[in-house]
């Protein structure tokens, strides 16, 4: 790390480039260290040219006086192209802090601040992929300074350990980011289903009350008698008594009979 320039409140090491180490298909992580060299709490944010493509942890904070602090900037998986050329870039803006601004809600200042407050810097990304030649070389050096001394064999491990704990690093926050996923998806489904079962409770609801209403319909059919109105007399007692009246005729007429025999007779 580069000497702390006290008449600069922000040093950043790397200065002016970003180096990221393929493969590129899987995450590939670097680090940027923020120093303030300032006796005043020193407030930054960083901001990138292709947010998609980066992750990075934290992307706002704070930092105490002539204090340090660790920027972990995560390049996400993407299919390399040598001849692609790369334009990404990051910016680093810092502030040192106000006596009376409240540090508690960091989002809050940054918004409040005027943008001639700002001290702004710029790294550029590189994408470096090793070549063939380059592991080969690698891995003969390491195999000679295995059959030297006790020395070299003792660095080679510690550069093969510190290349292990970077890739886990990488795996890590690939995990990670495929487990952000899947928690995005379940809560899409999650929503999806939820609003589906409001549907069926409404259309369920409909339904009740339809049937309620046909069921109401039929107990009234059933309850209610047929009763014509204005139904013209029927002449019921007429019909019943014109056999008597036949009966009687037939009467006096037999007993008329009798009385003409008994004349004539």
């Amino acid at each position: 790390m580069s000497k702390p320039h006290f008449d600069v409140p922000l040093t950043i090491e790397p200065e002016h480039e970003l180096r990221f180490v393929g493969p590129f298909n899987r995450a590939v992580v670097t680090i940027m260290t923020l120093r303030n060299n300032s006796a005043m709490p020193l407030v930054f944010k960083i901001k990138t040219t292709a947010p998609k493509r980066y992750c990075v942890r934290p992307n706002i904070g704070k930092i105490a006086p002539f204090r340090s602090t660790q920027v972990e900037i995560c390049l996400q998986p993407f299919m390399y192209d040598q001849q692609e050329k790369n334009k990404h870039k990051f910016m680093v803006q810092s502030v040192l802090a106000p006596n009376d601004a409240d540090l508690t809600d960091l989002n809050k200042l940054w918004k409040e601040l005027e943008p001639e407050q700002l001290m702004d810097a710029k790294l550029k990304c590189v994408f470096e992929m090793p070549s063939s030649e380059a592991n080969a070389e690698n891995n003969s050096s390491g195999n000679v300074a295995g059959g030297g001394s006790g020395i070299s064999a003792g660095a080679g491990v510690n550069t093969s350990s510190t290349s292990g704990e970077a890739n886990k690093v990488g795996d890590g926050i690939s995990k990670l980011a495929s487990n952000e996923d899947k928690t995005s998806i379940m809560s899409d489904a999650i929503e999806s289903m939820t609003g589906e079962i409001k549907t069926l409770r409404e259309c369920n609801s409909e339904l009740r009350t339809e049937n309620l209403k046909l069921k109401d319909q039929v107990t009234r059919f059933r309850s209610s008698t047929v009763k014509p109105v204005n139904e013209p007399y029927a002449p019921v007692l007429a019909e019943k008594q014109i056999p008597i009246f036949y009966i009687a005729i037939a009467i006096a007429a037999a007993f008329l009979g009798l009385l003409l025999g008994k004349y004539f007779l």
